[in-house]
């Protein structure tokens, strides 16, 4: 079979890149078996990927078991977050760090991959500020929350990442960051991803989740949007969490080659966003 052809026959998209590093995101709700067979397929071959992830379902059910209180923040632009107080940090933290990223590194060693675990707080790979108020719309409402310990990514420091890919191993990266003074805060994975991608000059960033792209109508698969644009965050086409994963795709379009938005339950999850079966996220004004 020739190197540029896939399994089924097809033209392998991964050749349209140019071998550099893949930066994947995997959402915490998604189910990741397929894209661990991909990217343990990749790191044997020699082929520089990144495994990012979230954690809000484990995270979620920790909180249950601890009695800690969970709390969501609407934005009044209809986006959704975590409210992160000091208790719920600290649910997150164990959730992703104790439980989420072992099962990956471990699922990678499985398939004969090496892998490396780090948050951004490791090695100062992520500095964020904590974010002094938000804004969260309750009851009809607009009203301020000030003990929330998530935060607003400033600077990437992608040398600890750069060094475990130059080992032929696979960075398994999280929240939370740290800020100057090496206080942990929480920050938005799909950003975590975006900016890691553009540290790391990707040729492309992969942001799966449980659904096929972005969607016109959420509950329906077929109106997936085969690309979006800045102009899509107009008015509410693009709603709740996914709105954060079109702002952080279009941010590292600017200088990401291949950026997409797709379902992670699908047989080779990357070459299928590449192939065109999500959403490419394009700002159109690349560097």
């Amino acid at each position: 079979m020739s190197e540029d052809m896939a399994q089924d026959g097809s033209r392998d998209p991964l050749r349209g890149a140019t071998g550099g590093v893949i930066v994947v995101k995997i959402g915490g709700g998604a189910d990741p078996e397929a894209l661990l067979d991909e990217v343990a397929e990749l790191a044997v071959a020699g082929r520089p990927a990144v495994l990012v992830h979230g954690g809000g379902v484990a995270a979620d059910e920790l909180a249950d078991q601890l009695g800690v209180e969970r709390e969501v923040i609407r934005s009044p632009d209809g986006t959704h977050s975590r409210r992160t107080d000091q208790p719920m940090l600290e649910v997150i933290t164990m959730a992703l760090l104790g439980q989420v990223k072992p099962e990956l590194v471990s699922g990678l060693r499985a398939r004969g991959a090496r892998a490396v675990g780090l948050s951004g707080a490791d090695g100062e790979m992520l500095t964020a500020t904590r974010k002094p108020a938000i804004r969260s719309v309750q009851d009809g409402r607009t009203v301020l929350i000030r003990d929330d310990r998530s935060g607003r990514i400033e600077r990437v420091d992608p040398s600890s990442v750069q060094a475990v890919l130059d080992r032929g191993d696979v960075p398994v990266v999280s929240p939370p960051a740290s800020d100057a003074e090496g206080n942990l805060l929480n920050v938005d994975a799909d950003e975590t991803a975006a900016r890691l991608a553009v540290a790391l000059q990707a040729d492309a960033l992969i942001l799966l989740t449980d659904v096929v792209g972005v969607l016109s109508d959420p509950a329906d698969p077929s109106t997936r949007l085969a690309e979006v644009g800045p102009e899509h965050l107009d008015g509410d086409l693009v709603r709740g969490r996914m709105r954060h994963k079109v702002r952080a795709g279009l941010r590292a379009s600017r200088t990401v080659e291949h950026v997409a938005i797709a379902a992670a339950k699908q047989d080779q999850p990357i070459r299928r966003a590449l192939g065109g079966a999500g959403t490419f996220v394009r700002d159109g004004g690349r560097a």
